[in-house]
């Protein structure tokens, strides 16, 4: 066995090459796994937190979907079977129905944020997209937040969409009190670690 290898070496040197070249070629066109560094977000609200300036992220632009490619004309379609037409009922009273809001255009009535913004994010359920969506709506600040009524917190809602309820479901009004007086211990003894 030894008198083989010693023969040989240099084949067995020559594949061991061609064995690293070729694994490194497939691993690099198949793609790398991504670092940490390459995965950090700036959306996750520690930069926030640890109150660092936080840098908007370029938008990155999606791919374009490709055209289904034009299939060959072998055979015509058949016509479709048209459903027969039943006639309506007799028309039953309707009840009273209650008028859905639809979002309404523009920002909410409500009053103005006077001051510097806060960080929305540190509120219990407000994450990045619904922050975007409460600045775009002219509220940036706890005490504002604190102040809401029924009238302006049915005014909100109406313009958070998927959203809808959050304000109240969520207790924004009792967090955001805790947050404007900097009553950082009662916050988190009522609701968690900030």
């Amino acid at each position: 066995m030894i008198t083989l290898i010693s023969a040989n070496w240099l084949l067995y040197v020559i594949a061991l090459a061609i064995g690293i070249i070729t694994a490194f070629a497939v691993w690099a066109v198949t793609g790398r796994e991504a670092s940490a560094v390459d995965r950090f977000s700036a959306d996750d609200g520690l930069l926030e937190k640890a109150g660092e300036p936080v840098r908007t992220a370029d938008p990155t632009p999606t791919p374009e979907p490709a055209a289904p490619a034009p299939k060959p004309a072998a055979e015509p379609a058949p016509a479709p079977t048209p459903k027969p037409v039943v006639a309506p009922a007799a028309a039953k009273p309707k009840e009273e129905e209650t008028p859905v809001a639809a979002p309404a255009a523009g920002k909410p009535q409500i009053p103005a944020a006077v001051g510097e913004p806060d960080n929305l994010r540190l509120i219990k359920g407000v994450g990045p997209k619904l922050n975007t969506l409460l600045i775009s709506l002219g509220v940036t600040r706890f005490d504002q937040i604190a102040e809401w009524k029924e009238a302006e917190i049915a005014e909100v809602d109406q313009y958070l969409d998927t959203f809808s309820g959050r304000i109240t479901r969520d207790a924004w009004i009792d967090q955001a009190k805790f947050l404007a007086k900097d009553d950082i211990a009662g916050f988190e003894k009522k609701y968690g670690k900030l």
